[in-house]
C-alpha cells in the first residue's frame, strides 16, 4: 500500500470498506442503497458525490461534485468510486499546494537565477544591436528604467508585486515551479530586489558599460563564473538525455536511459537540468517509489492491435493505489485473525511497487545525465545519495499498522526436481496439439527453439541470448566432441571478453538427437540455429521476446512461477554443479565469468574433455528411447521427483507464530495434517506436531508459503521436537 495519508485519508477508507462489506453480503440480505457520503443510487444507477472544498468553490459552502458511475453493480460502483476519490484528493492538493505552498529556499533560488539569466541574456541582445539605436531610444529607455525603479520602491513599500508578477510566472513555467497565490512577501522583495538591480545593469550597458562588467557583482553573487554560459539557453532535460545516449552509446544502456527519459519528462516536464534540486528530486524518487512493478505493461499492443492504449505513470499508480485501498480496508474489517496475518495476506495482494534495487538504477541514470549535462556547459545540482533517497521514501509511509510497501523483487530459485520433471515430461517434450497449442497433449513434437533451448541452458547454463543468437556456423567438433561456441563473433551479447566460451555439447542433447537435427537442417534455415526465436523480436531484445513467449506456455502447462521462471535454469544448472563438487574454475568457466587472469576462450578450448566430463555430471534422471510414431528419439520418463508435492497453508497469530498449518495432497479431500495452536497449547502436543511434520519432510516434497514470516513459523514449529 503506497498511497500517502494526503492522498486518501482515513475516514474516506473506511466508509469506502464498510459499503464494500455490505456490497459482499449483500446476496445473503436485501441490498441496502444507503452508501455513506461518496456512494448514492438513483434508480439502478450508482453516483459519486462530494462535497468540495470551501475554498475551490469560491466560499459557497455547500457545493458538491456528483458524477454517474456508470454501473448498478455494488462492487464495481466501489472500485470506481476508491479511484475517483484517489485522483480527486490528488487534485484537490495539487491545487491547494499552488495556491498555498511557501516555496522551499532552492526552489526560489532556482527561480530567482532563471530571472537573473533571462534578462541578463534580453540585455546582451540589446547590447550586441547598439549601433541599431537611436539617441533619442536610448534616453526614452533610460527614462522608462529609472521610473520603473521608483515604482518598484513605491511598491515594495505596500507589498504589492505585480511588477514583477509577470517575470516570475515566465521563470516558473521554464522550470515547471508552481508559483504560490499570491506571491509572497518574502519572494516579492528578493525579485523586487533583483529586478531594480538588472535595471541598474541596464542602465549602465546604455551609458556604454559591457554587460559583463556590470553585472559582476550580481552574478558573482549567485556563484556564477562564467557570464557567457550563463545566458546561454538553459539545457533542458531532453537535450541532456541526447548527450547521454552519446556518452553512453552501448544498446544495452538504451533501454535504462528511455526508462527515465519517459518517468523525468512526465514528472518536470522539459525543464532546465540545474532546476532539478536535491528536494525535487526527492519529489521524484517518492513519486517513482508508487509505480506499479509492471508499469507500462497494460498498453494492449499484440499482434493485432499495434495502437494499443497510452496510460500516463500518474493513471497507474492511481489504479494501484485504488486497488491497495480497498484490500486493505477489507482486511482492516476482518476480526477473525491477527494484524500479524493480515499483514502477510496484504504482502499478497497489494500491487508490488518498484524495488529499491530499480530506484537507485534510475539515480544512477540521474547522476550520468547530470554529468553529460556538464559536457554541455552547465552546473547541475548534486545527486541524492542512496541513503538519502531511502530515508525520504521511508518518511511517506503512513502510521498504520497495516502499511505494507510490496516491492516484490525476483530471488531468482533453482527449480525444484518435481517442477524439472514436470517440464521434462510435459507436451512440449512427449507430444503437443499443434505448434501453437504447445500445451495441449497431441501427437506432435516439434523440435525448435521452443523445444532445444530450455534442455541447452538447462544442460550447460548458459545466458538465454547467447543461446538464442548461437549459428549454425558455432558447432563445432574439437578434440572428439561436438561443442558449441558462444559468443564466438564480435557482435555477440556476450557481457565481457569472459563470455566467449566453447563448451562441449551434453550427453543428453547428444542422446536426443541434436546433432542429427542440426545436420539435418536444410540450406534455407538460414544463418541461425533458431531464427523463429530471434524474429519473435521487432527491437533486438530476443531473451525478452522469447522468455514471454515460453512464460505463456508455462502458464498453461501451471509451470509458472515468479521465482522460478525460465531464466532460473541458469541457475538450477549452477546449482547441481556445486552439489556434484565441480570445481570453482570449470563453472565460471561454464558459466562465462571471469576466473583468475585466464579468459574463457583459452581455457574453454583445451579443456574439452574435462568440461565435457562437468556438465555431463547434470543427471536429469530422463529415459530416453523411441516411439513408433517418431523418426528420433524422445523423452519417455523422468525420475526426478519420486512423489508430487505437499502444500502448505501457514496461518500467523499476534506474535508472527504459527496459529494453524494445513498440508494438503491435491489428490486427496481432506488434508494430511493440521495443527491448530488453540487446541494444541500443551507443549508435548506441539512437540508431536513437530514430529509429525519432520516425518511428512522425509518422505514428500512441501509447496511452502512465499510469505517469509510463515516460512519461518513453520520452521520454528518443527524446531521443538
Amino acid at each position: 500500500m503506497s498511497q500517502s495519508e494526503e492522498t486518501v485519508t482515513q475516514t474516506v477508507t473506511q466508509d469506502v470498506a464498510r459499503y464494500a462489506r455490505r456490497a459482499v453480503d449483500s446476496r445473503r440480505r436485501k441490498p441496502r442503497h444507503r452508501a455513506g457520503p461518496y456512494l448514492l443510487r438513483r434508480g439502478r444507477v450508482f453516483y459519486f458525490r462530494k462535497r468540495l472544498p470551501t475554498w475551490v468553490s469560491n466560499k459557497h459552502p455547500n457545493l458538491f461534485l456528483c458524477l454517474s458511475l456508470r454501473t448498478d453493480l455494488p462492487l464495481e460502483a466501489v472500485k470506481r468510486a476508491a479511484r475517483l476519490l484517489t485522483a480527486l484528493e490528488q487534485k484537490e492538493q495539487d491545487l491547494m499546494e499552488k495556491n498555498t505552498e511557501t516555496l522551499t529556499a532552492a526552489d526560489t533560488k532556482a527561480l530567482l537565477t532563471e530571472v537573473l539569466r533571462a534578462e541578463l541574456g534580453r540585455i546582451l541582445a540589446a547590447q550586441n544591436q547598439a549601433g541599431a539605436t537611436s539617441d533619442a531610444e536610448l534616453d526614452h529607455r533610460i527614462a522608462e528604467l529609472e521610473e520603473e525603479n521608483r515604482m518598484l520602491r513605491r511598491a515594495a513599500r505596500s507589498e504589492n508585486w505585480n511588477s514583477v508578477q509577470e517575470l516570475l510566472e515566465k521563470a516558473s513555467q521554464l522550470i515547471a515551479i508552481s508559483l504560490p497565490q499570491p506571491i509572497s512577501s518574502d519572494l516579492g522583495r528578493q525579485a523586487s530586489s533583483l529586478k531594480r538591480r538588472i535595471n541598474d545593469v541596464e542602465l549602465d550597458v546604455i551609458e556604454g558599460d559591457d554587460v559583463r562588467h556590470a553585472s559582476r557583482s550580481l552574478i558573482s553573487e549567485q556563484g556564477i563564473s562564467d557570464f557567457d554560459a550563463f545566458v546561454k539557453a538553459p539545457v533542458l532535460v531532453s537535450r541532456a538525455f541526447a548527450q547521454v545516449r552519446v556518452n553512453y552509446p552501448k544498446p544495452s544502456m538504451q533501454g535504462n536511459i528511455n526508462a527515465l527519459e519517459n518517468l523525468m519528462l512526465e514528472f518536470f516536464g522539459d525543464i532546465p537540468v540545474t532546476a532539478i534540486t536535491k528536494e525535487r528530486q526527492k519529489e521524484f524518487f517518492a513519486w517513482q517509489a508508487r509505480l506499479p512493478r509492471v508499469q507500462g505493461r497494460a498498453h494492449g499492443k499484440n499482434r493485432f492491435n499495434k495502437v494499443g492504449k497510452i496510460r500516463s505513470k500518474s493513471e497507474e499508480i492511481s489504479d494501484a493505489d485504488a486497488h491497495d485501498m480497498m484490500v486493505t480496508e477489507e482486511l482492516r474489517e476482518r476480526d477473525d485473525i491477527s494484524v500479524a496475518e493480515k499483514r502477510a495476506l496484504l504482502g499478497e495482494r497489494l500491487v508490488p511497487r518498484r524495488t529499491f534495487a530499480t530506484i537507485k538504477r534510475d539515480r544512477d541514470g540521474l547522476n550520468r545525465l547530470f554529468k553529460s549535462a556538464v559536457d554541455l556547459g552547465v552546473e547541475p545540482p548534486a545527486v541524492l545519495s542512496y541513503k538519502e533517497i531511502e530515508r525520504h521514501i521511508a518518511a511517506q509511509a503512513p502510521t498504520d499498522e497495516l502499511y505494507v510497501r510490496v516491492t516484490k523483487p525476483k530471488l531468482r530459485k533453482p527449480w525444484t526436481e518435481e517442477r524439472l520433471a514436470k517440464l521434462l515430461t510435459s507436451s512440449i517434450y512427449t507430444g503437443c496439439q499443434s505448434k501453437h497449442r504447445r500445451w495441449k497433449r497431441g501427437p506432435l513434437i516439434i523440435r525448435d527453439a521452443t523445444y532445444w533451448v530450455p534442455l541447452i541452458v538447462l544442460t550447460i547454463g548458459s545466458r538465454i541470448a547467447e543461446i538464442l543468437l548461437l549459428k549454425r556456423s558455432d558447432i563445432l567438433y574439437r578434440n572428439g566432441h561436438y561443442c558449441f561456441a558462444i559468443s564466438s563473433g564480435p557482435a555477440e551479447p556476450g557481457k565481457t571478453e569472459d563470455s566467449r566460451r566453447v563448451i562441449p555439447i551434453p550427453q543428453l542433447l547428444l542422446d536426443l538427437g541434436f546433432v542429427e537435427w542440426f545436420h539435418a537442417l536444410p540450406e534455407d534455415h538460414g544463418v541461425l540455429l533458431f531464427p523463429e526465436a530471434v524474429k519473435r523480436s521487432s527491437n533486438g531484445d530476443v531473451t525478452s521476446a522469447f522468455g514471454k513467449h515460453l512464460r505463456r506456455i508455462f502458464d498453461h502447462l501451471d509451470l509458472g512461477d515468479f521465482d522460478e521462471d525460465f531464466y532460473a535454469m541458469r541457475k538450477t544448472f549452477h546449482s547441481i554443479l556445486r552439489s556434484e563438487e565441480v570445481n570453482d574454475g570449470q563453472r565460471k568457466a561454464i558459466a562465462g565469468h571471469r576466473h583468475g587472469d585466464v579468459l574463457n576462450i583459452h581455457y574453454t578450448a583445451h579443456q574439452t574433455k574435462d568440461l565435457k566430463a562437468a556438465v555431463d555430471k547434470v543427471n536429469l534422471k530422463i529415459e530416453i528411447g523411441r516411439r513408433r510414431q517418431y523418426g528420433f528419439p524422445v523423452i519417455k520418463s523422468c525420475a526426478l521427483a519420486k512423489s508430487s508435492a505437499l502444500d502448505v497453508e501457514v496461518t500467523l497469530n499476534d506474535h508472527s507464530e504459527a496459529a494453524s498449518i494445513i498440508i494438503r495432497d491435491k489428490q486427496l479431500v481432506d488434508p494430511l495434517f493440521k495443527y491448530d495452536q488453540r487446541l494444541q497449547k500443551k507443549a508435548e502436543d506441539r512437540k508431536h506436531a513437530a514430529r509429525q511434520l519432520r516425518d511428512i519432510i522425509a518422505q514428500r516434497p512441501l509447496n511452502f508459503p512465499k510469505n517469509t514470516l510463515k516460512r519461518a513459523a513453520f520452521e520454528h514449529l518443527m524446531a521443538l521436537a
